[in-house]
């Protein structure tokens, strides 16, 4: 699904349940053998990995991200997809205002802590902010509530962030950079 908050477009795609339950094992083994990628990321959150999610996980990543580029501006094009991250977010952690490097960024919620959707409507909900706000005009997309399995594809310059949430367990979120070889980026 395509939306039109505003400006740039954003996809909301859903991750089949074998490919999320594979991402979900993929994250799992960054927690124990990926690097650190604090260095490079901006949010205040315990674990920040890098991963590296298995060839039938990138596939489906690809797949959406071709989907979303078919509407916006042609689909013959080749795919890098780095560096790729997995995010293991506890009570209180957040994302402050920022975007991503490459063309576009993606990010895939793993799994959500059940106890979040009892909280307020922006507790650990993504936001996307675009332009100034102006009167009669939107800048902010959101409070979206993630479900297992979201997906939101975006360009790598679109700002977003999310608010802290309470719940006991773990919200993981798997985000990358995607760049785009072989067609204008002129999004």
């Amino acid at each position: 699904m395509i939306l039109s908050p505003f400006g740039p477009y954003i996809y909301k795609g859903k991750l089949i349940e074998v490919v999320r339950k594979q991402l979900l094992a993929d994250a799992f083994d960054a927690a124990v053998e990926g690097g650190d990628a604090s260095g490079i990321l901006v949010g205040e959150v315990e674990d920040q990995l890098f991963i590296y999610p298995s060839d039938e996980v990138l596939r489906s990543i690809h797949g959406m991200t071709r989907d979303y580029l078919g509407k916006v501006n042609g689909d013959r094009c080749m795919l890098d997809c780095e560096p790729i991250w997995v995010n293991f977010s506890v009570a209180g952690d957040w994302q402050p205002v920022h975007s991503h490097d490459g063309d576009f960024s993606f990010v895939a919620f793993v799994d959500v802590p059940d106890g979040m959707y009892d909280e307020s409507p922006a507790a650990g909900a993504i936001h996307f902010t675009y332009g100034e706000k102006l009167p009669g005009s939107r800048s902010v997309y959101g409070p979206i509530k993630p479900e297992k399995g979201d997906v939101f594809i975006f360009p790598n310059w679109l700002n977003h962030y999310v608010y802290p949430f309470k719940s006991s367990g773990q919200r993981i979120s798997v985000s990358g950079n995607i760049s785009v070889k072989g067609m204008e980026a002129s999004f």
